[in-house]
């Protein structure tokens, strides 16, 4: 810290601007507009409210507006949505308890369910007039209005409005009085500012009203607000600013005022006060006036910042402002009468800049390289030319070459440069006292040195655009593209390097990836090297930028396409860790490490903080031009680390910061469900009936989503409700039981489309960041997508009844086919006929061969009744082998010999049957050679699909 004081006074001395951000400056408060060129309908506005899920509402003149940060959504009586509203002059919104959104018209009020998106309108009887000045909510969530002509309250058990009279109220009760504002103190009183009438206190616990005295002859109050402190401010139509001070029973008051002076340019701006609302931020009160904001610190009362059009140092391009509004991360809010909306961040900055050469915001030079020495003296290099500061010294070198970088050497104490075409310089002091060129020395491959690094032995090696050369300690010299036995690789265009503990150097070339170089460095002949580039697969890419050796020991590259890459020891080669990180834009320029083990990366969308360790590992800290930074696109190899204060430059200036002490602020992050399109139509334009078949509820109140059959696809539209730089965002969803994996994307794809899901349920989960990379917690939404009605279950069931009937009829029709086959066989006369159709025997059978089946029936048939007779007494009588009797009757009847012969048995029992029906079984069996009459009639069943004794009975009805 103590170099750090030292630099900044030398930059003080030296005359380089360097803007601090410890106090609010309130010159610099950048004021964003959204009116109608930025999308905003209607640019008259009333209120600025956001509710309790963050979404910011704008009534207007002409309708009321719902915003998100990104887009906004309409809620008016037009074509589209006829008789939506009672009037389209909306006055005032506020949220219940109940989800409901009370919206004040100038004709009356309504009432918008946020759960179901219905809308209901309440007319209040006993005024001549429903114009609706001022709606509030008090804790105990019943809602009061103030109308044009009295008060009233909602009476949530008659679900009506109540108009507040002497017979309903006691005390001062100001009825038929024009309400201007309503506000809950710290006790839980109402104060009521009133046209012409002045202040009302109504304590609700007695439901009693108290009139205070006049304030002043105009005695109207427009605004009313407590402060953090507890003093109660009142904003009045023509008598300027008042502060009140209430006696302890809240009696009595009396009045401080501040007036507007034209004399003075630190008074009010207008004596007309509109709004009032604080500033926790800064401590400030914040007013609308007829004349622009004026801005009050509490702790220097009567003392007022004005914003205005004209007559004002700080502009602000708005006349009348009827709101100011303090969202709940911090940004004020200011609506106006013609100009839209404007919002301002006033967070302290934890970032300094320093803008070189004396230039203040408007500096646009590239800051290629820095280095802060240890006496605080102070080394840019920028896009032409080397700046040294130190003290009243300043110094410029090579006004027209490119400073590439700056590094210094603990054993001689000088600053070494790589300047474009220059070799390498040796400086002491801010002067030059040697430089190295091609023509003077031999380690210098090329003039145009990219880096000069001195190892931990006291060897300086260069890397040049054509390789690699090295000055040893000890005076030897070499030119690796000139050593016969150096690896090609060395002689390649080198940009920057790292030494690794073991001593080992990792060389970045350019567009050709990695080049490791081992082995003994003190014996260039004998370095062995390997490249990791796109082409082995080792890297990602081949345009490494910048290395970090961590106190770990872990190499990291920073690389142009694929981020941050860490080095794989395991599996030796480098992994490109920028997505798993979710580390923004695809480029790491440069690195530093804090003492916290932490890294910071300057990249080509901000300045993010890794934490590699601990609890929270992988955590990613993300700052911007929101934060205080100048730029959000950091060079390559300009940054610088010294005793806790890190030095990053950009193509604004140089971003200074200590790491103990830079203000990370963690805000809840609201996370919506904006919309939800289903076949491209919005939830909300559908009609009851169909949208009551997905869902009953409002896109962002929608936890269960219910696609019917007859829609094919779907979309889910989201949005992290932050209003700053709402482009920073970053979201990630996944459908469980259809998505791998979370699909990562910016603000400007913030919707998830699915088309043609499988029926079946899924659960689909998101999750964003807020401006500054911290991610919040996962949402999830039940999505069941319907079969089509032949897809059902009920149908699957049907499907399978209908499958067993139809198994159980084609069984049944088998069954009588097979048996009215069988019988129309057995039932005819000619036994050769019954042979043909049952045994196939005579078809296209040449005649020698229908011979020798004849003689094998004839055969069988000699021994019928013998039931000895076997398959070896049947080849002797037919007189041939057992293996050709065997491959006759295969190929001509279809069966083998030991069932031909219980065939032509079984044939003869069907004959003697039909002859004598009353054959006894057992007899039969015995005639037709069968010893087991059981096992007779299990052969029968086999053959014929029936039982002997069935068959005999059919042959008996036949005859």
């Amino acid at each position: 810290m103590k170099t750090f004081r030292l630099v900044f006074m030398i930059l003080i001395m030296s005359g380089l601007i360097f803007q601090g951000r410890a106090h609010v400056c309130w010159d610099d408060l950048e004021f964003k507009q959204f009116s109608t060129p930025e999308g905003l309908p209607n640019s008259m506005v009333h209120q600025v409210y956001q509710d309790r899920d963050g979404y910011i509402w704008i009534p207007t003149f002409y309708g009321l507006f719902r915003y998100d940060g990104y887009e906004v959504r309409t809620y008016k009586s037009n074509l589209y949505t006829p008789g939506l509203l009672i009037n389209n002059n909306v006055l005032c919104v506020e949220e219940d308890y109940s989800h409901r959104l009370w919206i004040g018209t100038h004709e009356g009020l309504c009432m918008l369910d946020k759960r179901t998106g219905k809308m209901k309108k309440l007319q209040l009887d006993g005024v001549s007039k429903q114009r609706l000045n001022e709606i509030h909510v008090t804790k105990e969530n019943r809602v009061y209005l103030g109308y044009i002509r009295g008060m009233a309250y909602y009476d949530e058990m008659q679900d009506t409005l109540a108009l507040m009279t002497r017979k309903n109220c006691r005390g001062d009760v100001p009825e038929s009085v024009n309400i201007q504002t309503l506000f809950e103190d710290v006790n839980g009183d109402l104060l009521i500012g009133t046209w012409k009438d002045g202040l009302y206190r109504y304590c609700i616990k007695e439901n009693t009203f108290l009139h205070y005295p006049p304030l002043d002859e105009e005695n109207s109050v427009l605004a009313l607000f407590q402060d953090s402190r507890g003093v109660m401010w009142i904003g009045t139509s023509g008598s300027g600013l008042y502060k009140a001070h209430f006696s302890s029973d809240r009696k009595t008051v009396s009045f401080e005022g501040y007036r507007h002076d034209a004399r003075n340019v630190s008074s009010l701006p207008s004596d007309y006060i509109y709004s009032i609302h604080e500033d926790l931020q800064t401590r400030s009160l914040w007013l609308g006036t007829r004349e622009g904001v004026s801005v009050m610190e509490l702790a220097d009362e009567g003392k007022f910042i004005n914003y205005q059009e004209s007559g004002s140092t700080h502009y602000l391009p708005v006349r009348e402002v009827n709101t100011v509004f303090r969202d709940r991360s911090g940004l004020m809010w200011i609506g106006t009468k013609g100009a839209g909306v404007f919002h301002v961040d006033t967070r302290k900055r934890s970032f300094n800049v320093i803008y070189p050469r004396g230039n203040d915001k408007s500096f646009t030079d590239l800051i290629s390289t820095l280095y802060v020495e240890e006496n605080g003296a102070l080394w840019i290099g920028m896009g032409y030319g080397l700046d040294y500061q130190h003290g009243d010294k300043k110094v410029t070198l090579f006004p027209s070459k490119r400073p590439y970088h700056i590094s210094y050497s603990p054993l001689t104490r000088e600053v070494l440069l790589a300047v474009h075409d220059e070799g390498m310089i040796v400086c002491r002091d801010g002067q030059i006292i040697h430089q190295y060129k091609t023509s003077n020395c031999g380690f210098v491959p090329h003039d145009l040195v990219y880096l000069v690094h001195e190892d931990r032995k006291g060897n300086r090696w260069l890397c040049t655009y054509k390789g690699l050369g090295v000055r040893y300690r000890d005076g030897r010299e070499y030119c690796f593209n000139r050593l016969s036995r150096a690896d090609e690789l060395l002689g390649r265009e080198m940009t920057t390097m790292v030494e690794d503990n073991d001593g080992s150097l990792w060389l970045a070339t350019n567009n050709n990836g990695i080049v490791h170089v081992t082995g003994d460095m003190e014996r260039p002949e004998s370095l062995q090297c390997k490249n990791y580039c796109m082409e082995n697969g080792l890297l990602s890419v081949n345009t490494p930028l910048c290395f970090l050796l961590d106190r770990s020991g872990r190499i990291w590259v920073g690389t142009e396409g694929s981020g941050l890459c860490l080095y794989d020891v395991q599996n030796d080669c480098f992994k490109s860790v920028h997505k798993e990180f979710n580390l923004p834009g695809d480029m790491v320029g440069s690195m530093q490490e804090d003492n916290s083990g932490n890294l910071w990366l300057g990249t080509n969308q901000g300045l993010a903080k890794l934490t590699i360790s601990g609890k929270e590992k992988g955590r990613v800290r993300i700052f911007t031009v929101a934060d205080g930074l100048a730029d959000n696109f950091f060079n390559q190899n300009a940054s610088f680390y010294r005793d806790g204060t890190f030095y990053f430059g950009c193509s604004r200036g140089i971003v200074t910061f200590n790491s103990e002490v830079v203000e990370e602020k963690h805000a809840d992050i609201s996370l919506c469900i904006t919309d939800i399109l289903v076949d491209g139509r919005p939830l909300e334009q559908m009609s009851d009936k169909k949208r009551k078949e997905i869902t009953p509820f409002t896109s962002d109140f929608t936890d269960r989503l219910v696609i019917p059959a007859s829609y094919s696809h779907f979309t889910i539209c989201f949005a992290s409700l932050t209003y700053n730089r709402p482009q920073q965002n970053k979201y990630a969803y996944r459908l469980q039981g259809f998505d791998a994996d979370w699909h990562y994307v910016d603000a400007s794809s913030r919707t998830a489309y699915y088309s043609k899901l499988p029926a079946g349920e899924y659960v689909f989960q998101l999750r964003a960041t807020n401006e500054n990379g911290d991610w919040g917690d996962v949402r999830e939404m039940e999505i069941i997508i319907e079969p089509p009605f032949w897809a059902t279950w009920w149908a699957y069931f049907i499907y399978v009844l209908l499958a067993i009937l139809f198994m159980v009829l084609i069984w049944w029709e088998i069954r009588r086919r097979l048996l009215l086959r069988n019988r129309r066989f057995l039932q005819e006369g000619e036994t050769d006929k019954v042979h043909h159709l049952k045994l196939q025997f005579f078809t296209n059978i040449p005649s020698d061969e229908e011979k020798f089946l004849q003689d094998a029936v004839a055969c069988v048939n000699r021994h019928l009744d013998d039931p000895d007779f076997d398959v070896p007494q049947f080849v002797d009588e037919m007189a041939t082998s057992r293996t050709t009797l065997h491959k006759k009757l295969k190929s001509l009847t279809g069966l083998n010999t030991t069932g031909f012969v219980r065939s032509i048995r079984l044939k003869a029992a069907c004959r003697m049957m039909d002859e004598n029906p009353n054959f006894r079984i057992s007899e039969l069996a015995y005639k037709v050679g069968f010893n087991d009459p059981k096992y007779f009639s299990i052969c029968f069943k086999k053959e014929f699909g029936m039982q002997p004794t069935e068959y005999s009975m059919k042959s008996g009805k036949n005859a």
